[in-house]
């Protein structure tokens, strides 16, 4: 009887540790299906692991995505931005609206597995997607420092850990081949003009601001923070060596120096005056993506004067 007892009791044991091995396993699995991830706004957000649905909201997340997406992983972008132009293969992709006149209707439709967008974009439609049960995923991108997170975050969502870690190594190896150029005058006082109508400049804590940095200028609007409007005077006070303006925004063609150098009352200005006003292309500048360091190439151009 005893030893009766005794198997009994083993043999209970080896179920529960089996049964229990078995719902364990059941629990690890279900938990490793699924990701969370903090974005920029502080949001904690659960995804798929890993996406192969994706729409982008913005056209620098989807150079990024692009730029990270170059293998074979399966992953499809489903939808975009209607200012999406770069690289030109994703204009074949259906588009799901604008910043501010995204389709709800047309996110649902592509039956997306994760959402990518910026601060920028419209606040209303990110909330309804939410509360529809659909994974956003928020970036702030006012610095080179946050372009280089950006593509880390994302590279983890996707499963692309190795490609972001590339990706980042070869833009910061850029970076730092061009702070190691020749630099024509040491801290030439620098303007980055977003619009000239109304005149709307770059501070600090924006792309431009690290592009002039890096580029060996100095911003003279440094002291205010973001992008805001200015006046004549104050450009006059500040007295900047070189200017820079975008060849326009997206695929607006505007001639932003012609109006710029239409104020009369700016003729006076140092970098009006010996002929150091230069236009650059608005999307590599402005696009906080993979190509920031062309930008950032570009803006060494005008402030060691190299180009027109």
């Amino acid at each position: 009887m005893k030893i009766r007892a005794k198997l009994s009791l083993i043999i209970i044991i080896l179920i529960a540790a089996f049964t229990a091995g078995c719902t364990d396993t059941s629990l690890q699995t279900a938990e490793e299906s699924f990701i969370t991830i903090t974005d920029d706004t502080g949001i904690k957000v659960t995804i798929q692991k890993y996406p192969q649905r994706i729409i982008s909201l913005a056209p620098s997340e989807t150079e990024i995505f692009c730029a990270l997406n170059t293998g074979d992983a399966g992953i499809s972008l489903v939808g975009r931005n209607d200012y999406d132009d770069y690289p030109e293969e994703i204009l074949s992709v259906p588009s799901v609206g604008g910043p501010q006149t995204l389709s709800i209707e047309s996110i649902v439709s592509k039956d997306p597995n994760l959402i990518i967008a910026t601060t920028v974009s419209d606040k209303t439609t990110i909330e309804q997607l939410r509360n529809l049960g659909y994974p956003v995923l928020i970036f702030k991108l006012n610095t080179f420092e946050d372009v280089y997170r950006n593509i880390e975050t994302l590279g983890n969502a996707l499963g692309l850990e190795k490609a972001a870690e590339d990706l980042v190594f070869g833009m910061k190896a850029d970076v730092f081949e061009i702070q190691g150029m020749l630099i024509e005058n040491e801290n030439p006082k620098v303007m980055y003009v977003v619009s000239a109508s109304p005149l709307y400049v770059a501070g600090n804590n924006t792309l431009q601001n690290d592009m002039i940095i890096l580029a060996g200028g100095e911003n003279i609007f440094s002291d205010l923070d973001g992008y805001f409007v200015t006046s004549e005077e104050a450009i006059i006070n500040r007295e900047p060596d070189v200017i820079i303006l975008p060849s326009g925004h997206g695929s607006m063609d505007v001639d932003f120096k012609g109006q710029f150098l239409s104020k009369t009352e700016l003729n006076c200005v140092s970098a009006v005056k010996n002929n150091r006003v230069y236009t650059v292309d608005a999307n590599v500048v402005s696009r906080p993506g993979p190509r920031i360091t062309q930008g950032l190439e570009l803006f060494y151009r005008c402030i060691n004067g190299e180009t027109q």
